[in-house]
């Protein structure tokens, strides 16, 4: 039987209003597209909330193993365990066996086909997957107060927006390069760093005495799961709107690819998506049970769009095309989140730049069905894409001075 939500049931504070009107819309189209209401039950609200409240305790644990050690030395053994295998250590700590007993133990559901394809797809987009992750999944999560505190405490993307860019292209790169989540490879390497940087950040913010309780935990597992979801459905959907083509295969292979980079990353299995419908289900959860935007979403949004263009330079045309294309990403926001989120982001409201997008999709929309009735077009696409990547990316790291190790700040900004 569906309860009500409205029955007794206490949440984090930080919760929206599931009932609230703009959801009608988001809910009609579900029932439409999957045949069912994705609405959340009263008892996975409470679900949602408990998971709100949990961290990840394999890697938590591996953080007080390092305020153990010595310093520098919890990181040395869990490099050494990472690069030559847990088995290279003499008698290896138990938090850190704990840790590669899960990462080791390759899940029963993975597909490596479905990896690969994912890979391929995501590459095959070129610069438009840049677009998306950056001025729709990033600048989206911004509209949760409470969700994008950690980011405003550590200082990661309000002060160093462009290096944390480059930081976060590094980590998509290692898990969508075609192998890459092999075990020995760079991908799975990146996700369980990122996993234990995250970690850290969470118990600094525990310890600092200055997180809200009422944010929920930081860095949990339910903004873990989101995390996850904007880089796949949400990147899909991003694409989808200006007139990128997927097939359903596709779709799932970039959904299975990101269910394997979250359990590598400590999301848990309950609530990672296995498939398209769940991850859409998922998402409709997250928009939900959104918390409201604040002060910080503004300063965010106003400084993620103001981060450097890939156009840039000295010279007058290139101050000219490098606006323009700050001015087209701010379009693309409002396109896609809507002027209200626009607004509460900051974000330039021009609207030229917001139809720009949906007014060149039938054309795009025309490219994919030729890509699509080519042989070898896609992997043309891929090879153009990796190769665009391999000699533009070091010049990036290198501009921003980019810590592609992925260690964790050791202080709070504010």
């Amino acid at each position: 039987m569906n309860m009500s939500v409205n029955q007794n049931i206490r949440y984090v504070s930080r919760m929206g209003d599931i009932n609230r009107p703009q959801l009608k819309t988001v809910r009609r189209a579900f029932k439409l597209i999957y045949g069912s209401d994705p609405h959340p039950t009263a008892a996975q609200m409470q679900d949602i909330e408990r998971h709100m409240l949990m961290g990840d305790p394999l890697a938590d644990a591996v953080v007080q193993m390092y305020k153990d050690l010595n310093p520098g030395e919890g990181r040395k053994l869990l490099d050494q365990a990472l690069e030559q295998g847990i088995a290279s250590i003499a008698n290896p700590p138990q938090p850190l066996l704990d840790l590669f007993a899960q990462v080791d133990d390759e899940p029963i559901w993975l597909d490596r086909d479905k990896l690969k394809l994912g890979c391929d797809v995501s590459r095959r987009v070129g610069p438009y997957g840049e677009l998306v992750l950056r001025n729709l999944a990033l600048m989206g999560g911004y509209l949760g107060g409470a969700a994008a505190k950690p980011l405003v405490f550590t200082g990661q993307l309000d002060k160093r927006t462009p290096r944390r860019l480059v930081e976060t292209g590094k980590f998509w790169m290692d898990v969508t390069t075609v192998g890459g989540l092999e075990r020995d490879q760079d991908g799975f390497k990146s996700a369980v760093r990122v996993r234990l940087m995250h970690a850290q950040v969470r118990r600094m913010l525990l310890d600092s005495g200055k997180w809200d309780p009422a944010w929920g935990h930081p860095l949990n597992q339910w903004d873990s799961m989101a995390t996850i979801l904007e880089f796949s459905s949400i990147f899909l959907t991003g694409l989808r709107a200006i007139g990128f083509l997927f097939t359903k295969r596709e779709r799932e292979a970039v959904i299975h690819l990101w269910r394997y980079v979250g359990y590598l990353m400590g999301v848990e299995e309950r609530v990672l998506p296995a498939c398209e419908a769940d991850s859409m289900r998922a998402l409709y959860h997250t928009i939900a049970t959104v918390c409201d935007a604040d002060a910080d979403t503004l300063a965010l949004g106003q400084s993620l769009a103001s981060a450097p263009p890939t156009i840039d330079g000295d010279a007058w045309w290139q101050k000219r095309l490098g606006d323009l294309e700050q001015t087209l990403r701010a379009g693309y926001s409002r396109f896609i989140l809507g002027d209200r989120a626009g607004d509460q982001l900051g974000l330039r409201n021009n609207r030229l730049a917001k139809y720009f997008w949906p007014a060149q999709a039938p054309l795009r929309m025309g490219s994919e069905l030729l890509r699509m009735s080519i042989p070898g077009a896609n992997q043309w696409l891929v090879k153009l894409a990796e190769k665009a990547a391999r000699e533009q990316f070091p010049e990036r790291v290198k501009a921003t001075r980019a810590d592609t190790t992925f260690t964790p700040v050791t202080r709070l900004a504010r």
